[in-house]
């Protein structure tokens, strides 16, 4: 056994060491498959082109994984944004399905001759979570503005006043800033990791997210459909109370709850803390079938909601200004007016 392979078996057992720390059982398994498909990937001789990108992905992971052990919570934000998705190759993963719509027809070519010029779809999930404040970084879009992003220019269009005066827009332009625009919007969109079926009953709302669910209603299934992770952060997030509640519950019969549990030497209000804070990453895609309501028939649709269980963004106080206040603040303007009139 060379110098090489001793260094990257020695840099794996050294990560295994530090898995062994993490809380949860999936955040171990996620990391000891991650690591180990790395390693393996760093010793196969017909992958020599990715060693040095693997041996660096390693060595980078060990560092986060030996910070977020030691309690410091943005890299233990980086270690569970990793396993759950919201970065790396599972979030691709997760949104890959999203960026097409089932049974619809391509969109039309923009370039008649060329194929490749046809433009992004948006399926109906996606539309979704663009227009949704839950599952944004940044700002939301209208069904209008998707339809004609910002970064295109109104001459784009052919009815528009400035296509005459301008001239046409050049279709290859047109193509690439719709493609520039879908993308970088994807990377700002937080993604699901399943959907949830939410129907009305003579009993109240059900809400289910097993597979046969989907089915009847004609959805597909999203991320980790089903796999009982989402349940499991929203169980591992909820505060001492609702967990004795839900102990007492499932005491006594009535209903199945997952393991709340920490097996972690970092304190449980710090782990909870940072799964509460993990569930304001992680947006719940609702659908709503097709209802009879006494106004009427209802569409289907899609909403996006947030856990009740994550951390609840909180603005700083601001106190309401009185009138001694207001006359302290008047009197210190026309204090500060005359000094710099003097100086």
């Amino acid at each position: 056994m060379n110098a090489d392979v001793k260094s990257v078996f020695s840099l794996y057992r050294t990560c295994l060491r530090q898995i062994r720390r993490l809380p949860t059982e999936y955040l171990r398994q996620f990391f000891r498959l991650r690591v180990g498909d790395d390693a393996r990937a760093v010793l196969d001789p017909r992958r020599k082109h990715l060693q040095l990108t693997k041996i660096n992905r390693i060595k980078k992971d060990l560092r986060k994984l030996h910070a977020a052990n030691e309690g410091i919570a943005k890299c233990f934000d980086y270690v569970l944004d990793t396993a759950y998705g919201r970065r790396g190759p599972l979030r691709w993963e997760i949104l890959d399905p999203l960026r097409s719509e089932p049974g619809a027809p391509p969109p039309p070519r923009i370039i008649p001759a060329v194929e490749s010029s046809r433009p992004p779809v948006y399926s109906r999930e996606m539309k979704t979570l663009l227009m949704s404040d839950a599952s944004r970084m940044t700002k939301t879009y209208s069904p209008a503005v998707l339809a004609h992003p910002p970064n295109l220019p109104a001459r784009a269009d052919p009815k528009s006043p400035e296509a005459p005066a301008l001239g046409p827009f050049s279709k290859r332009r047109e193509v690439n800033l719709r493609w520039r625009f879908f993308q970088r919007e994807l990377q700002r969109t937080r993604l699901p990791l399943q959907v949830v079926v939410e129907e009305s009953a003579t009993s109240g709302v059900s809400r289910k997210t097993d597979m046969d669910a989907l089915a009847q209603v004609g959805v597909r299934p999203v991320g980790l459909q089903h796999s009982g992770v989402f349940e499991e952060i929203e169980a591992l997030a909820a505060p001492p109370n609702k967990l004795r509640r839900s102990a007492d519950r499932a005491s006594a019969g009535s209903t199945k709850f997952p393991a709340t549990s920490f097996d972690s030497h970092l304190p449980d209000r710090f782990l909870r803390r940072r799964f509460q804070q993990l569930l304001t990453r992680i947006p719940t895609l609702v659908y709503k079938p097709q209802r009879q309501t006494p106004t009427g028939t209802k569409p289907s649709k899609f909403e996006v909601m947030l856990s009740p269980n994550a951390a609840k963004r909180r603005a700083p106080a601001h106190r309401i200004a009185g009138e001694a206040d207001l006359a302290w603040i008047r009197r210190a303007h026309a204090e500060q007016g005359r000094g710099s009139k003097k100086g």
